[in-house]
Parts: structure tokens; C-alpha cells; sequence
């Protein structure tokens, strides 16, 4: 899969030209660079313009692949966005499982897993900086 469209949101993978367009919106730390070379990047378009991306490690955790990032620009959230980004990773992942997780504080992401039939694994209690705890999330895959 590499293109997946609507009248108003294109999803496809990051190219390395796409880099300076995530960097504008990107809050997390580090850099989409080794993602996007790897071809594990997929970004939303709207309008001409990146307005999210999701990103996994195709083996990021005990061999399965691990949805790393999920970022919706601020002004283009609650629009559904995140969760075709999620639907394009879920679509390009290889593995028995794919994995995921989130701060117990963020129920967008939350919300984002529940809607789309993740099933919650596990949580760890005080790991993040700020205290929170992470939960763990994940979904089968096709193969």
C-alpha cells in the first residue's frame, strides 16, 4: 500500500524531501529522518500541505512491529486524521501483533486505540518523566 486517499486527506509514505514539512509540527524529540529513509513513515496531506504522520520500527518490540510516533498538527486534530495514519501503519506492518503505546494522561491516543479494536496488554506504572504511567495496546496484523 502505498497511496490511501479521501476528497480531503491523502495518506502515502514520507520521502526525504517531506523531512522540513514534519520538522514544523513534529513535538517529539529526535527525527523522523530514519524513518523516512526506512520507509516506515507515513504522512497525511491536506490541501498540499503534511498536516500529521505515524511512524514504527518493524521490529520495535520483541520482534513485532512498534508504532513509535503518531503526531497530528494542532490545527488539523479530532478530524480523523491520526486514525488513518494508524489504519496505513496497521496496513504496512508485518508481524503476529503490532504494539503500541501512550501516557495513561493522553486519552486522545487512548480514544484513537479503542476506536479501532486495540486491545490494552499491560501498563507500567511512574516510568514516563512527568510520573504517568504507560499503557500498552495492541492489534493483530495480517501477516
Amino acid at each position: 500500500m502505498n497511496t490511501v486517499a479521501d476528497p480531503v486527506t491523502e495518506i502515502r509514505l514520507a520521502a526525504g524531501a517531506d523531512l522540513a514539512a514534519v520538522r514544523a509540527f513534529d513535538e517529539f524529540k529526535g527525527s523522523r529522518e530514519t524513518e523516512i529513509r526506512n520507509g516506515t513513515c507515513w504522512l497525511a496531506w491536506r490541501d498540499g500541505v503534511v498536516v500529521g504522520y505515524a511512524s514504527y520500527e518493524p521490529s520495535g518490540l520483541l520482534g513485532q512491529p512498534l508504532l513509535t510516533f503518531l503526531c497530528v498538527r494542532k490545527d488539523c486534530r479530532r478530524q480523523g486524521i491520526a486514525l488513518r495514519l494508524v489504519e496505513a501503519v496497521v496496513a504496512a506492518a508485518r508481524g503476529r501483533v503490532l504494539v503500541s503505546s501512550t501516557e495513561d494522561w493522553c486519552t486522545a491516543s487512548q480514544g484513537i486505540f479503542a476506536k479501532l479494536g486495540w486491545r490494552p496488554i499491560g501498563r507500567i506504572e511512574g516510568v514516563n518523566k512527568d510520573g504517568s504511567a504507560e499503557l500498552f495496546y495492541s492489534t493483530p496484523l495480517a501477516g
